[in-house]
């Protein structure tokens, strides 16, 4: 819970600072921080399962069209094979993540009339894997990969889809509630939906102008 709130205050803190007086001269005329939130499916393979219990939301900054950086959190919840009521697990991560806006190298913008552009993003952080039978729980490191396709709304707006892959380090207990006995790598496969919404006073972002 304190990590939750310490992302929030962190998301706050650079959204005042990107309400402040614009540089005067040479300065980014185009808005360079949005919110993000996302909600999908989650896949494992040990055991393989797939539940539409993901979602996320997150805080991008971007230094010109190209480079930016990103912190997000993440939950996943997970059943257990036999459905049993107190069964499966409960997984949420914390990532630090830079960003590269690789439509903006392939022109896809003006390829698609302002309409579609394309993301990549990876980074690491740390991870926790609650599971409901009464054993310890899982304190991880991750690395994180993916890419995200994003849809033209607004000046304000843009609708995403998200595919990441997360590998969680050291990982003990299964997503269904199963202790294995040895660490191991974890592995998580998101598909997602989402909104960005752009922050800020210009007409432009980083993402389509």
């Amino acid at each position: 819970m304190k990590k939750t709130v310490t992302f929030l205050a962190l998301a706050l803190s650079m959204s005042a600072f990107s309400q402040g007086p614009c540089c005067p001269t040479g300065g980014n005329r185009f808005d360079q921080l949005s919110l993000e939130a996302e909600y999908g499916l989650n896949y494992t393979r040990s055991p393989i399962q797939t539940d539409f219990k993901h979602w996320g939301i997150g805080v991008r900054y971007m230094f010109n069209e190209y480079w930016g950086v990103k912190a997000d959190y993440a939950n996943d919840r997970f059943s257990s094979d036999n459905g049993r009521p107190g069964t499966g697990g409960l997984y949420y991560r914390l990532s630090a993540q830079a960003v590269y806006n690789i439509g903006r190298t392939l022109n896809l913008p003006n390829l698609t009339g302002g309409r579609l552009n394309m993301l990549l993003h990876g980074g690491a952080g740390y991870s926790h894997l609650n599971i409901y039978d009464d054993v310890e729980s899982d304190n991880m490191g991750n690395v994180i990969l993916g890419g995200t396709l994003q849809l033209y709304i607004s000046e304000r707006f843009a609708l995403t889809g998200d595919v990441s892959g997360v590998l969680n380090f050291r990982q003990q207990n299964g997503f269904d509630s199963t202790n294995v006995g040895k660490t191991y790598t974890g592995k998580i496969l998101n598909a997602s939906i989402g909104l960005t919404y752009y922050l800020g006073r210009n007409k432009g972002d980083a993402d389509w102008r």
